[in-house]
């Protein structure tokens, strides 16, 4: 999980951005798609979730059936909030965040 991360965040210079989303749900929205890249980047594995990687600093977004299960898998390395702290939220404020592919 750390690697990915560490991987995610030497390609932000190149692509001249501040963090990057991933999202539990693929391309298509499908919410049990075959690659999970949230559990990959997290190792969260609750089915409702997004994660936002920062350059130093990395968060995960879950609903409240997940408070305890996301802190046991992903609080190590994510500071985890409620996703509802999403909207209106000031923790990215000025900065540019991608959710592309290349």
């Amino acid at each position: 999980m750390i690697n990915f991360i560490k991987k995610l965040r030497n390609k932000f210079k190149k692509h001249n951005i501040d963090g990057y989303v991933i999202p539990k749900n693929d391309d298509y929205f499908t919410e049990y798609s075959k690659i999970n890249r949230l559990k990959i980047i997290s190792n969260f594995s609750g089915s409702a979730g997004i994660a936002i990687i920062l350059k130093n600093k990395s968060y995960l977004f879950t609903d409240g059936r997940y408070t305890i299960q996301s802190q046991l898998e992903s609080g190590k390395n994510f500071k985890i909030y409620l996703i509802e702290l999403l909207l209106n939220c000031n923790l990215f404020k000025n900065i540019n965040i991608s959710n592309n592919k290349k």
